[in-house]
């Protein structure tokens, strides 16, 4: 099944318009990083607080729900690929959860054991959507009706 997606995606992603490709491969490329982040944050829990927060875990659930969550995140990109030319629309979804994230991680970096690497991803996040943004309306598909 995952040899077939990626089949799936190479060969849309070669068979699109060059602009089109672009976008795509940053769909790709944005959803491996959730799908890969949700994996580390997942399985790793523990590794994955230290390393970025130098603190223990109190509660595993909710960590671990957000990374499942990101995995969820990065099979909806990934999914979005296969037919980028007629669901093209929903990169504006990908669009508005980096927003989101990035608003939520700015208004709660205060919260975080250590915050500047909260706001490091927020800014990472805020970059996404906007590089998605101008890919996005580079392909022209927003002048697109729909």
């Amino acid at each position: 099944m995952i040899f077939e997606l990626i089949r799936n995606i190479s060969k849309e992603i070669r068979s699109a318009p060059r602009k089109v490709q672009h976008l795509s491969v940053l769909v790709l490329l944005i959803g491996l990083h959730s799908l890969f982040l949700g994996i580390f944050i997942f399985f790793f829990t523990e590794l994955f607080y230290r390393l970025f927060f130098s603190a223990n875990i109190e509660n595993f659930f909710y960590v671990r729900q957000a990374g499942l969550f990101l995995f969820c995140l990065g099979l909806f990109n990934l999914a979005i690929i296969v037919k980028m030319k007629s669901h093209y629309y929903f990169v504006k979804v990908i669009i508005a959860t980096k927003a989101l994230a990035f608003l939520f991680l700015v208004s709660h970096a205060h919260l975080a054991a250590w915050p500047p690497i909260i706001f490091a991803a927020a800014m990472g996040d805020g970059v996404m959507a906007l590089v998605l943004i101008f890919f996005y309306r580079r392909a022209g598909f927003s002048t697109e009706k729909g």
